[in-house]
């Protein structure tokens, strides 16, 4: 009966553990991918709008941009510019 409790016992410790580890927030110094959208009149308008949104989004993760991407396409009534970047503490 011992080796059947001993298991059993190892068994929960290794649960909790886990659980422990995967309710743990996110590691610093792991970077995010991100993603917005700015719309304007024109493409110039719409990629400012885009680049300050993602200069707030940024911030409120607690990081900086590392690398971004902006990709702009005609919408009834002007431009929508999606940027797409990396956020890393």
């Amino acid at each position: 009966m011992t080796g059947i409790a001993e298991f059993m016992a190892g068994a929960a410790t290794g649960i909790i553990a886990a659980a422990f580890i995967l309710s743990q927030p996110a590691q610093a110094g792991t970077c995010s991918p991100v993603t917005v959208k700015g719309r304007a009149a024109d493409p110039a308008a719409a990629t400012t709008q885009a680049q300050i949104k993602l200069t707030q989004e940024a911030a409120r993760i607690g990081g900086k941009v590392k690398q971004n991407s902006t990709d702009c396409k005609p919408v009834s009534g002007g431009f929508e510019c999606k940027t797409s970047a990396v956020v890393c503490p």
